[in-house]
């Protein structure tokens, strides 16, 4: 009996240092999400108000900018244990190409539900907007934590 309470113990734990170490790495990637915006925003006031860049091209590199900043601040701090075990340079770009596409099917998931808010529903573009950035940041973490750093337990050994 003594024993049953041990082992349902130690599950408990290893339940919810897992669900913490979830949340960890949610929050941030929210944070590291957040300098994002502050990137595209940035990069897109350089390229088209500084430089005169037209509107479609200033806005693409831009986004790309903030995507290399939030796959290098994932990738050496959001995941960095996960980072360290795969080292070689081959495998952080394919770390980074794959983030790239999800972040490009998050942007197309993004538009889509603004514009399916705005126009079907008549929902306030803002409200949309907003709407679609908590939908897709929970997309991008989770593929990007299920597929792109493969996070695993970690099983004690003793």
């Amino acid at each position: 009996m003594n024993q049953d309470i041990e082992v349902n113990g130690l599950i408990n734990r290893l339940s919810f240092s897992y669900s913490w170490d979830f949340v960890n790495r949610l929050i941030r990637f929210v944070v590291v999400g957040l300098s994002g915006v502050f990137v595209d925003m940035g990069g897109f006031y350089v390229l088209h108000t500084l430089l005169g860049w037209v509107l479609t091209p200033s806005a693409m590199l831009s986004t790309e900018l903030a995507i290399i900043n939030n796959f290098i601040w994932n990738d050496v701090w959001t995941f960095a244990d996960v980072s360290l075990q795969q080292p070689l340079i081959t495998q952080r770009l394919q770390r980074f190409l794959k983030f790239n596409l999800i972040c490009l099917l998050g942007l197309i998931f993004n538009i889509l539900i603004v514009d399916f808010l705005f126009y079907k529903f008549g929902v306030n573009e803002y409200i949309a907007k907003v709407v679609a950035i908590i939908f897709v940041t929970f997309w991008n973490f989770g593929i990007n934590f299920k597929v792109n750093w493969q996070v695993r337990k970690k099983v004690d050994s003793n």
